[in-house]
């Protein structure tokens, strides 16, 4: 007696929940990242509150565990799934394996290669850069081998070779399993490292069939989770050249003290280091049995990717649009970079798409981010829901053609 109800909480926030009053009027989501996700998803996102200790939590983050090494293609794979974005595996890589003054050969293919670059810096490490002399090119696989056989011939090998999978910035897609090949061979020592933040999981990645040591990546790609979740996968041989736990200048990445909660949900049992994000566990574990129940599984998925990559290139070529990415055949099959035509800029572009139900990127790259804008193609929208993507392109060229 007594107690009023507690109003509905669109009744007293300033805005609806979600920002917007119904799925029908929300903009799609077709930037690099986050993407549309499944309805399922959002549902195990949105659940109720469980303790970190409650058993179907242990179920749901002792089978994502699972599942993420079955998604990188690894039978030995140490997995790590640590509240966080992407960029926390990057101090993650510079403060675990790395001590300050060692070398690293960064293969830099845009703006966030070169943001892990800084990272490095950061921690004090002798960074060597090849960046491509054009915006949208691939590194020099040349200049990438010489640089290895340089520092193996002076008695100082690289302690790390840095790949982006695909930089978010420009959609190179880095021939990963050359570089991987070449770099074993000429300096074995060298952790091959993967920057797989906008490629894991939609883009080809096999651990160890390439000898991976480490990926790093987030969940609101390809994953097709909501934001928030680090997405890590070490090799043995990675885990066992980690620094000893009182010599990483980190406290939280440390993986020393994540090591003992992975193992132990994957046994499923419950342990505690720091509180995991609870509600996008429970998403991951929905969103990595949907892409593995995929036609074909991890290799439909991918699959899926690249038809569908093939057709929206294709689109685009038709409306007369050019990539920034130097050729479809180098282009990511997740991101599309798309110049604008001649005479159209972002405020011609965005606005309008936006109007019409599609949220899209603009460029990013300091060196040109005026001249294109991104397109987002990964997840829910390609499996599931290939009709957004189609009539978005309808869209885009109404918009291109001022209708």
């Amino acid at each position: 007696a007594g107690v009023s109800r507690i109003p509905h909480a669109r009744s007293y926030l300033s805005q609806p929940i979600g920002g917007y009053a119904s799925e029908e009027v929300r903009p799609k989501l077709f930037i690099p990242g986050p993407v549309e996700f499944s309805p399922e998803v959002l549902q195990a996102a949105g659940s109720g509150a469980r303790a970190h200790t409650d058993t179907t939590l242990i179920e749901d983050f002792g089978k994502s565990i699972e599942l993420t090494r079955k998604t990188f293609l690894t039978e030995t794979g140490q997995p790590f799934i640590i509240s966080g974005s992407g960029v926390l595996g990057w101090d993650v890589v510079a403060c675990n394996f790395m001590k300050k003054g060692d070398k690293v050969l960064l293969v830099n293919s845009g703006f966030f290669s070169t943001r892990f670059g800084h990272t490095f810096e950061q921690y004090g490490m002798d960074l060597t850069s090849v960046t491509p002399a054009v915006v949208g090119e691939r590194p020099s696989s040349a200049e990438v081998e010489a640089k290895l056989k340089e520092a193996v011939s002076a008695g100082k090998p690289y302690k790390v070779i840095s790949i982006t999978g695909v930089d978010t910035s420009t959609a190179v897609l880095a021939d990963l399993k050359h570089f991987c090949e070449m770099s074993r061979a000429v300096s074995p020592e060298t952790l091959i490292i993967v920057d797989a933040v906008c490629s894991a999981a939609g883009e080809e990645l096999r651990m160890d069939a390439w000898d991976i040591d480490f990926v790093l990546t987030g969940s609101q790609k390809a994953f097709g989770v909501p934001p928030g979740l680090c997405i890590m996968i070490a090799s043995q041989r990675a885990m066992s050249r980690m620094l000893p736990q009182d010599e990483i200048p980190n406290y939280f990445a440390n993986l020393h003290r994540w090591l003992p909660i992975m193992h132990a949900y994957e046994k499923r049992q419950g342990s505690y280091f720091a509180t995991p994000a609870v509600n996008l566990v429970g998403a991951l574990r929905v969103g990595l049995e949907q892409m593995h129940a995929t036609p074909g599984g991890i290799e439909g998925y991918f699959k899926a990717h690249r038809d569908s990559k093939a057709k929206i290139h294709a689109t685009l070529d038709g409306m007369g649009l050019k990539l920034l990415t130097q050729s479809s055949d180098i282009a990511s099959n997740l991101l599309s970079c798309v110049r604008y035509p001649s005479g159209m800029g972002p405020a011609d572009i965005l606005p309008a798409m936006k109007s019409k139900g599609w949220i899209l990127a603009a460029g990013l790259h300091p060196d040109c981010a005026g001249d294109y804008f991104r397109i987002g193609h990964m997840g829910y929208s390609v499996t599931t829901k290939p009709e957004y993507i189609t009539n978005l392109l309808k869209d885009l060229e109404g918009t291109i053609q001022g209708k």
